[in-house]
């Protein structure tokens, strides 16, 4: 393995770093640790992939691709859906580009897509490609998600006509805030440079020489295939997994976030791609020397996790483009998560150690980050690991606890009140500038919204407190219950705003940046 872009960094984290063994991970501990992860976590499918170098340590797959067919092993060739670690795809092909001399990191975004608009001129005439990949944009955190989740398929054109409205949270490259909707955005770059449809563009760039034959470039295309993971969820509460609705399978344009799916052969070889510093098992060079150190360059600090800082020993943590870039237990770290409705993943790398390893599950839980931090932390510290697993187990179990008490089916159920108004001072359309229109009708003798964009996000309002009401969404797996508050002027309603009831909430139900107008 090349050794040119981290023999600097590796000598910084040395400096005063604990002289710990690292452990030899086997393949009998990575299989010990994966079917305690499965019992912990109660996994239905899941699979995982240790590479040092150009060796497989090991490469597992258990469980079910579907609960409802036992019968149905999931295999090392089975497709699983990584969701966002689906970012560092679409900014290796920029990368490429860069290397091709058709683009620059810090590009106007206006230059390839003149009708980009953010809510600020300045704003709009400063953005960059870079800032596009590395959640600086000064939007709420989760920004727009509400396009996409739980079941819309907004096309690009959508999600370029509504951010504009979305105000932002902080000034401009200050904060750090996740935000998907900007990759989309990255994807459409790559689209009107490379002149071929995102999906052909990665296929041609990346799956092509990579060999990576299995490799879908969108979520329909994979949810279509013979050997395929069923995503699965709970709802709060419940033990056992169950599939989700076919409908929060996300929407192939918002494939540049977070819609990519491989085999974990596959995967494999994308592992020790980046081992390799950009270099195929053929020996040919896809990422220049100074494109793959851009790519794992830190840009936009982030906040340390409490528990890496606790666990794992981090100092620092930074997004680079696509990567998070961190210490643990004083060697480089670089990796990113993946979450899906029905499904998690996790994909880290300790590059002074020459190990990646790649978890992936088809269920909703922390256990595909639980095993990739537990087997990473006995890489990097040895006897001095902690236990990832059973942390993030407790981590999870207390989440579930809430999760239960705010979805009105544990000890504190909703108590209605009787409405500070007739119904039908309520009813109506109301509009958010980005998200649109949505209804506020009376059906069956209740109040019920509509969330227009959505399919499954319609309900009754229960009317909890004055003007406030709950939306508790049909389908319980969402765990995106929210309030509905209306404000009043001039003993009218004039509009209405929305929060989640639990802080369990993902973040992508983005209801808190919603503001919507009464309309005439």
């Amino acid at each position: 393995m090349k050794r040119t872009f981290l023999t600097t960094v590796a000598a910084v984290l040395a400096m005063g770093s604990a002289n710990v063994a690292a452990q030899e991970l086997t393949p009998e501990r990575v299989d010990s640790a994966a079917r305690q992860t499965i019992e912990a976590f109660n996994i239905p499918g899941l699979v995982v992939t240790v590479t040092r170098g150009d060796d497989v340590i090991y490469t597992g797959a258990y469980g079910q691709r579907d609960v409802r067919h036992p019968d149905i092993a999931v295999d090392t060739d089975t497709l699983f859906p990584f969701a966002s670690i689906s970012k560092a795809f679409t900014t290796t092909a920029l990368a490429m580009l860069v290397d091709e001399g058709a683009l620059d990191w810090d590009d106007p975004v206006r230059r390839y897509i003149p009708e980009f608009e953010m809510s600020d001129p300045y704003i709009t005439a400063e953005f960059s490609v870079r800032d596009l990949v590395t959640h600086r944009s000064g939007l709420p955190l989760g920004a727009g998600d509400l396009l996409v989740f739980p079941d819309g398929k907004p096309e690009v054109s959508d999600i370029l006509a509504a951010i504009r409205h979305i105000p932002p949270a902080t000034s401009f490259r200050s904060e750090y805030a996740y935000d998907n909707l900007m990759y989309i955005i990255a994807g459409e770059v790559l689209s009107r440079i490379d002149g071929r449809p995102w999906a052909e563009a990665i296929d041609a760039r990346i799956f092509d020489p990579l060999a990576m034959d299995s490799c879908e470039a969108l979520p329909s295309e994979a949810a279509a295939d013979d050997n395929t993971v069923t995503q699965h969820s709970r709802a709060p509460g419940q033990t056992e997994a169950t599939p989700i609705d076919p409908r929060f399978i996300i929407g192939d344009s918002t494939s540049p976030a977070g819609g990519l799916s491989c085999s974990v052969d596959d995967f494999t070889t994308w592992a020790q791609f980046w081992l390799n510093e950009g270099v195929t098992a053929d020996g040919d060079r896809l990422l220049s020397e100074a494109q793959f150190a851009e790519v794992w360059t830190g840009v936009t600090p982030q906040g340390v996790s409490p528990l890496l800082a606790q666990l794992g020993g981090t100092h620092f943590s930074l997004y680079g483009l696509g990567w998070s870039v961190r210490d643990l237990h004083g060697q480089l770290f670089v990796g990113h998560s993946g979450g899906l409705l029905g499904a998690s993943s996790y994909f880290g790398i300790l590059p002074e150690q020459d190990i990646a390893v790649f978890v992936s599950s088809n269920v909703s839980t922390y256990g595909s980050t639980a095993l990739a931090l537990q087997l990473l932390a006995e890489a990097a510290a040895g006897d001095e690991a902690s236990d990832w697993i059973g942390v993030l187990h407790g981590v999870y179990q207390r989440s579930q606890e809430t999760a239960v008490r705010d979805s009105g089916a544990g000890d504190q159920p909703d108590i209605a009140i009787d409405p500070v108004r007739d119904l039908s001072a309520y009813t109506g359309t109301y509009v958010d500038p980005w998200y649109g229109p949505v209804s506020i009708e009376i059906r069956d003798g209740s109040l019920f919204i509509d969330m227009s964009r959505s399919e499954v996000l319609d309900a009754p309002l229960v009317p909890v407190a004055p003007d406030r009401f709950v939306a508790r969404w049909p389908d319980r797996s969402l765990n995106a219950d929210a309030y509905v508050d209306f404000t009043a002027s001039d003993d009218r309603i004039a509009g209405m705003t929305m929060e989640p009831v639990s802080e369990t909430t993902d973040f992508s139900f983005d209801f808190g940046d919603l503001h919507f107008t009464k309309q005439p």
